[in-house]
């Protein structure tokens, strides 16, 4: 089956913020960095084919979108200003064996943050 970061990006989107207000912070940490990456994923995607598009969680993606990003027109510009700074500070795929009560209100409302801009650059648009 086909990869569809676009459907998988709103998903991850709209269940992190139904796990955020059920105050479950963790796993809404978890699906809202799943959100994020498939916004870059989306980018790459519509820059080349979807089998190229890197199969890696943030950090490692962060790195491989500055470098193909960085050079290219200003059609990726605005993503990759967003991706200048260290996004996601903390975020890492193994979060989710960490003890419950990992993530805090603060780095969660950062990522929710830099999520809706990722998903601008790409026009994704979310409901909340």
């Amino acid at each position: 089956m086909a990869e569809n970061y676009e459907s998988a990006a709103l998903r991850h989107f709209e269940d992190a913020a139904a796990l955020q207000s059920s105050g479950r912070p963790d796993n809404a940490g978890h699906l809202i960095g799943f959100a994020a990456e498939c916004a870059i994923k989306l980018r790459f995607e519509s820059l080349r084919t979807a089998a190229d598009a890197p199969h890696v969680h943030l950090p490692e993606l962060v790195i491989a979108a500055r470098k193909h990003f960085g050079g290219r027109s200003k059609y990726t510009v605005s993503m990759f200003d967003v991706l200048k700074p260290d996004i996601f500070a903390g975020w890492n795929v193994n979060r989710r064996y960490h003890e419950t009560g990992n993530t805090n209100n603060s780095e969660l409302t950062e990522w929710f943050k830099v999520t809706k801009r990722l998903f601008a650059t790409v026009g994704l648009k979310v409901k909340r």
